[in-house]
């Protein structure tokens, strides 16, 4: 079936040509629509194929091959939903709706209906199930498939989010509150409005809550998020070149700590160490586990030993080449010590861990920058 459009259902000029390119109809990606009225518009307003969200798809063409992630639709019992704040939730499917990656539906909620993407069906819902849920069921369903006036009362509410981020920044200065306003967000059926604020502690916004009551007409929900939730909400590109961490594929907030840092040996560099968010990169979480059983094998960073070529510290390890390297005292010359020969210096005793090690002095490069201001990238999660 043709994709169409008319004056009553003017969404997708205003997706295409504009800011959401993302949205078009399944497997049209870029078609060419025609005019209709009358008869075949009464038809096409009631015809519920999937409409997907481009975001959530991928492909390439390198030159004679073409790769795209469109998956068939498939039949599942449980479905993980993705909202436009990146909340991701699972919900039922109890009418058995033919999901693939990237389906708009209108979803149950506590107090109404919401829309979202289909970002996990079939069998990887199954396993996220497990992993993630820990086999808890979901307590909502899916309501329908998402319909062209659904997606056009969905870009409504988005528009008017920006409104209601001014007023809301607007009162917070009123009332004199120390709170950042990142981003709000409209239920789909407007019986819900959620702001999302950053703040350095507890805030008692009691009073703000009954002017946005006042000003909204609607149930207000101010929600306080952290630094690392603020990047994960905002997105961005990494120094790796790839979409933060955080955006796209983890799905728990963890504790990341100079120890992971300092285990890899690396720089110091404040700039260097610290993410989008201001805290330590997610990322020194994936090889530590790695670098920790590796780096049993050696002696700590500044331990002393005794070479023929007299005494010196160790100041790095190598553990891909297993060997160390030992600053020599007397002329400040490097010697290189395999594992093999640390063995043999441990049985003869010439190898003294040190008691006690300063923070600072565990990473490679020397800097002006201090133990509090490296302590200050642990943060909060």
């Amino acid at each position: 079936m043709n994709y169409v459009l008319n004056d009553k259902q003017n969404l997708f000029k205003y997706i295409f040509n504009t800011k959401y390119p993302e949205l078009l109809p399944a497997g049209k990606s870029g078609c060419p629509y025609q005019l209709l009225t009358g008869h075949e518009v009464t038809l096409l307003s009631k015809h519920y194929e999937p409409i997907l969200n481009e975001k959530f798809r991928c492909g390439f063409h390198v030159a004679n091959f073409k790769y795209c992630n469109h998956p068939e639709p498939d039949y599942s019992n449980f479905c993980e939903v993705t909202f436009k704040s990146k909340r991701k939730l699972l919900y039922k499917n109890s009418q058995m709706f033919s999901f693939s990656t990237g389906t708009f539906v209108v979803v149950e909620v506590d107090n109404g209906c919401d829309i979202g993407t289909v970002t996990a069906c079939g069998q990887n819902a199954s396993e996220k199930l497990k992993a993630q849920y820990k086999n808890v069921e979901p307590l909502y369903q899916i309501l329908r498939l998402a319909t062209l006036e659904d997606l056009e009362k969905f870009v409504r509410n988005t528009k008017d989010e920006t409104a209601a981020i001014n007023k809301t920044k607007h009162l917070v200065a009123k009332h004199q509150l120390e709170m950042k306003i990142t981003e709000a967000e409209w239920q789909f059926d407007r019986q819900r409005l959620t702001i999302y604020f950053g703040a350095p502690q507890r805030i008692d916004f009691r009073e703000l809550v009954k002017d946005l009551a006042r000003t909204f007409k609607t149930r207000i929900e101010l929600r306080q998020i952290s630094t690392r939730e603020e990047a994960k909400r905002l997105g961005g590109v990494g120094a790796c070149g790839r979409d933060l961490c955080c955006e796209s594929f983890a799905c728990e907030f963890c504790h990341v700590t100079l120890d992971h840092a300092r285990i890899q040996q690396l720089s110091n560099n404040v700039a260097k160490l610290s993410g989008y968010c201001g805290r330590l990169k997610c990322c020194l979480l994936y090889e530590y586990d790695s670098y920790s059983e590796s780096m049993k094998k050696f002696p700590p960073i500044n331990s002393l030993v005794e070479l023929d070529a007299g005494k010196g510290k160790i100041v790095k390890i190598d553990v891909f080449r297993d060997v160390v390297y030992v600053q020599l005292e007397k002329n400040n010359t490097y010697s290189i010590i395999t594992l093999i020969e640390l063995g043999e210096l441990y049985r003869m005793g010439k190898i003294k861990v040190p008691a006690n090690t300063d923070i600072k002095s565990l990473f490679c490069e020397d800097s002006a920058v201090t133990i509090e201001e490296l302590q200050a990238l642990e943060g909060e999660f």
